[in-house]
């Protein structure tokens, strides 16, 4: 059963990758994130590429939410690595991690970076706002494992604030109109799509995880077709192929 034709971006848009290879890196304009103010990450596990290299080009205040980094996230994740490597006989393992670990206090020794653990909700969105007292120019970046559905009303109630938007939708066989709905009534403009391999694929080989950038004011490349991967894209999962996409005919 082919995708919605609104889940598919009708131009070729001036883009860039932002974050690690493969999983964790996302495609936007270099345009959206000069023009943005404040960036809102819900979701970044132990994963700061994309923040660092948005916070490189752009060096605006960063609030990041994620629930599971309490205190001990990283004393768990440390000692269940080096466990793994010494099993293993292979010390590249807990070396990464700990560069993973420095690099992550590091980003949030600046003054611009916040860690919030917290958890995303129905009114996260009005909260944050209120709290911080943010006016307009706001790029978020949602990555938390199918709460997104709980805050999608607030980001269109407050879309006139938002500049930008990353978004990973999860389980798309059970909630493709709820998306469908969502992109008809947010008014920014649908700049990139990217199935996640690592979600895998319904009954009619449609990925069950999508990836999604919305800008406002984009720069269109030029008028030729859309296809996608874009040169750009990268499996999340090196080890497996990208998903095709099928969208509906226009």
């Amino acid at each position: 059963m082919p995708l919605s034709k609104n889940f598919r971006p009708q131009k070729n848009f001036s883009l860039i990758r932002c974050g690690r290879n493969n999983d964790g890196g996302y495609l936007l304009s270099k345009n959206v994130i000069l023009e943005t103010k404040v960036l809102i990450s819900f979701g970044i596990s132990d994963d700061i590429s994309f923040e660092t290299d948005f916070l490189n080009i752009n060096p605006v205040k960063n609030y990041c939410y994620d629930k599971s980094l309490v205190q001990s996230f990283w004393k768990k994740k440390i000692f269940n690595d080096l466990g793994a490597s010494i099993y293993n006989l292979n010390l590249n393992l807990i070396n990464s991690t700990l560069k993973k670990y420095f690099e992550f206090r590091n980003f949030f020794k600046n003054k611009n970076s916040v860690l919030n653990v917290e958890t995303i909700q129905n009114g996260s969105i009005r909260k944050i706002i209120n709290y911080y007292k943010l006016e307009n120019l706001i790029f978020f970046k949602i990555d938390i494992e199918g709460s997104e559905y709980r805050i999608l009303d607030e980001l269109i109630d407050y879309q006139d604030k938002i500049c930008g938007l990353i978004i990973e939708f999860h389980d798309i066989d059970l909630h493709r109109e709820k998306i469908n709905n969502f992109i008809k009534k947010f008014n920014l403009t649908l700049t990139h799509i990217h199935p996640n391999n690592y979600g895998g694929v319904d009954a009619f080989s449609d990925p069950l995880v999508i990836e999604m950038t919305f800008e406002k004011n984009p720069i269109e490349e030029n008028n030729l077709n859309p296809i996608f991967p874009k040169l750009l894209d990268q499996p999340n999962n090196p080890s497996q192929p990208e998903i095709n996409l099928n969208f509906e005919k226009i």
